[in-house]
């Protein structure tokens, strides 16, 4: 779950997120109770490269993180403060030496109108020692 720890501990020091969200930062799924604005992140892909007997592995993983709210016009904002947080950060992060984290792309955005909810999908690679 190393990836996983990565995008979380970003999420969670970034302040612009924190104003919007609060602590509403889940892993897969968010509870139906929880009230919106809330981002939910999930594990796309992880994957080693080519790997070496006798040398630290490295893994690229993609993430995805799912900003969910009633307005979509705040949703392009949080979306932002996701992508500032997360894109171009380097060292070690959520207990991982990251290598790097970039920007993937912004997969299409989506409406719920069973639930009134609006997703706006941001996508990161992380390259990181295991």
């Amino acid at each position: 779950m190393r990836a996983e720890s990565v995008i979380y501990a970003l999420l969670n020091a970034s302040p612009a997120v924190a104003a919007v969200v609060g602590d509403r930062i889940y892993l897969d799924t968010r509870p139906e109770s929880d009230p919106l604005p809330a981002i939910v992140y999930e594990l796309v892909s992880d994957k080693p490269d080519a790997p070496r007997i006798g040398e630290t592995e490295t893994v690229t993983a993609r993430m995805q993180v799912n900003c969910l709210g009633n307005v979509a016009d705040d949703l392009v904002s949080l979306r932002e403060s996701v992508r500032v947080a997360c894109h171009n950060q380097s060292g070690t992060i959520g207990g991982s030496v990251v290598v790097w984290c970039f920007q993937d792309g912004t997969p299409h955005d989506s409406y719920d109108e069973l639930v009134n909810a609006y997703t706006k999908s941001i996508d990161f690679i992380i390259h990181y020692l295991r």
